[in-house]
């Protein structure tokens, strides 16, 4: 009875995917009630370079190393998203782009809750909450959805300013790992291979790509691009539609 549940549950949530452009962990029991994500969310601050630190597997991340993101704004003042990886042994770079806009842009304390979408769909799923980010260094992002009554889907990233957590998030991020997460469906996200030195690259296309990383035989550290200080609309007073 309980793989079937589990079966079901799977098929929804494929079919879900491919409105919300997510792939979700599949787990038995619901969403929990205690999330509290970052309140007086600071949208400028979040903008520009993040590395991957860890993450849950999504289908479309499957297998990817050196993997970052970097967010700035659109001209209608949703956030633009970039999204760069690679999958070894290519040394070819995916690139993917996509839109996130405020999910509750009305509330005040405004909540770090994002709708993010890919592939032209619109954002129209809370998809993407920060629960902890000093905006410098780290940020922990985790969402839930219920898929049944005893069935949820999950989302996490950990992502880091620099290609390795901070020593002084490190205490928070254990404190958040061990009240949402499952740790088995843990994956860590590799920056030290040969094939990403060219992961500090910000340059970017409307549409999904790929760039070949240069051919050089010296060791190099990944470079940290400088943040966005783009303006942002005051997503409390205007919500962005597609």
């Amino acid at each position: 009875m309980k793989s079937a549940l589990v079966a079901t549950a799977v098929a929804f949530v494929l079919c879900l995917s491919v409105e919300t452009s997510f792939a979700q962990i599949i787990n038995i029991g619901q969403c929990p009630e205690d999330v509290e994500v970052v309140q007086n969310f600071d949208v400028e601050a979040y903008l520009g370079q993040w590395y991957e630190i860890s993450r849950y597997e999504q289908t479309f991340q499957r297998n990817g190393e050196c993997t970052q993101a970097h967010y700035s704004v659109n001209d209608d003042g949703s956030v633009r998203v970039q999204n760069r990886q690679l999958v070894p042994p290519s040394s070819l770079f995916e690139q993917e782009i996509g839109r996130a806009v405020i999910s509750f842009p009305d509330e005040d304390p405004l909540q770090a809750k994002l709708n993010v979408s890919f592939g032209g769909m619109p954002p129209i799923s809370s998809n993407y909450w920060v629960l902890d980010t000093d905006y410098t260094g780290f940020a922990f992002v985790f969402s839930c959805f219920p898929v049944s009554d005893n069935i949820k889907g999950e989302n996490y990233w950990l992502l880091s300013r620099t290609t390795e957590l901070p020593a002084n998030a490190q205490d928070r991020v254990e404190e958040l790992t061990e009240k949402f997460l499952i740790r088995r469906h843990i994956r860590v996200t590799k920056h030290d291979l040969y094939f990403c030195v060219n992961e500090g690259s910000t340059e970017s296309t409307e549409t999904t790509e790929t760039t070949e990383a240069p051919e050089t035989t010296d060791a190099m550290e990944p470079g940290e691009s400088p943040n966005s200080h783009a303006k942002v609309e005051d997503k409390r007073s205007k919500r962005v539609y597609p």
